[in-house]
């Protein structure tokens, strides 16, 4: 061997020396920006590296052309997770399972239940569907079982199926930031006294035609859209501050008997029902949980039961500075604008959200108005 050969080898161990002196910590950090496949593959580079992907702070399990099928992912999956030791902390996890056509219910759920034993803070989970469209329903169902965890701070969920107890998140007691999407919530309520950040968009809300109680007294901002259903009952949120809600757009019942006073006999889901199980048609169902807050976005149907109702019995808007009120609000009269106009007394800023339809397309235009509103600050 020449002189010059030996003098590169040694250089190149040197190199990895080095990197193989890093401590356990910090090789452990540098992984979690890989594929979990990736990071455990590094096992073979040396003995030093056979179990350093073990206690990988972060894992990320997003390319579905790794795994040949579900069996090998749920093997995969079953390995990674199952043995990992509950008092190593795994800060965040990343599931994005979206290649799929089938996935298997029960391991879905064992494998949230299991990343949230191991104290992880930030949790996103994106699914498709467990069969094509002509079949069974495209959705994963998790088991019907409150979510535990005192360190989980962030939760997103994309493509699952939500029922009762497990959209009651009062175990989750530091959750500040939730966002779901494309589900279906099979429930009546979603309760969290923690949760700051809410997020519900293109989602299914059946629970028998009733509407589900939203009730976060701690949230902050809220987005509300893009849903199918009866529109949810928001309780009181006094610290709100911005909310983009778009109420009873597609296929939210309208029912003349129950906005002329009718209760009881009717079961269109439109009236509100107290805790002690009473009935009553004089209550805000929706506008009293957005009356606290200073940015608001707001599309409804004039149509809506509920929302004329509302508009007789909710308080003031009294931290509103700015509002965007979509054209519904000009259709046919302008009590609504006009409320609106009368309630919120420290009205900064209105944008009216104008929709004409010229021959082609669908036009919408802002018209903001700003400073122009007597007695308006």
């Amino acid at each position: 061997m020449s002189h010059r050969c030996k003098i590169t080898r040694a250089s190149s161990s040197s190199t990895g020396d080095r990197l193989s002196s890093l401590p356990d910590s910090v090789l452990q950090h540098a992984l979690g920006f890989l594929e979990a496949q990736e990071a455990v593959r590094t096992c073979v580079l040396a003995r030093r590296w056979r179990h350093v992907w073990r206690l990988i702070p972060r894992l990320r399990i997003t390319d579905v052309d790794a795994f040949r099928g579900v069996e090998k992912l749920n093997e995969f999956v079953d390995r990674l997770l199952l043995p990992r030791d509950r008092g190593s902390a795994l800060d965040e996890c990343e599931l994005d399972l979206r290649g799929f056509l089938r996935l298997e219910d029960a391991h879905v759920d064992r494998w949230i239940r299991s990343v949230l034993k191991c104290h992880t803070r930030l949790l996103q989970v994106h699914l498709y569907a467990n069969l094509p469209a002509t079949q069974d329903p495209l959705i994963v169902k998790l088991d019907n079982r409150p979510l535990f965890s005192q360190h989980l701070w962030r939760l997103e969920l994309n493509g699952v199926l939500l029922e009762d107890t497990l959209l009651d998140f009062s175990s989750c007691s530091v959750l500040n930031d939730l966002k779901i999407t494309n589900f279906v919530v099979d429930t009546d309520h979603i309760l969290s006294q923690s949760l700051e950040k809410l997020s519900i968009m293109g989602c299914e809300l059946c629970w028998g035609l009733h509407p589900i109680l939203i009730s976060a007294p701690s949230l902050i901002s809220l987005q509300l859209d893009d849903y199918i259903g009866v529109t949810p009952v928001l309780e009181s949120m006094p610290l709100l501050e911005t909310a983009t809600v778009n109420l009873g757009h597609q296929n939210e019942q309208y029912c003349d008997f129950c906005d002329k006073g009718g209760i009881g006999d009717c079961d269109c889901g439109m009236h509100y029902m107290y805790p002690d199980n009473d009935y009553t048609s004089d209550v805000s169902v929706h506008l009293v949980g957005l009356s606290s807050a200073k940015c608001l976005e707001l599309i409804a149907s004039s149509k809506m039961v509920t929302f004329r109702r509302d508009l007789r019995y909710c308080p003031a808007f009294t931290n509103l500075k700015s509002l965007l009120l979509s054209n519904w609000c000009l259709v046919a009269d302008f009590q609504t604008l006009l409320y609106f106009l009368h309630y919120t007394p420290v009205l900064e800023k209105l944008t009216l959200q104008v929709c004409k339809k010229p021959k082609s397309d669908m036009e919408l235009e802002d018209l903001e108005l700003q400073q122009q509103i007597p007695g308006k600050n």
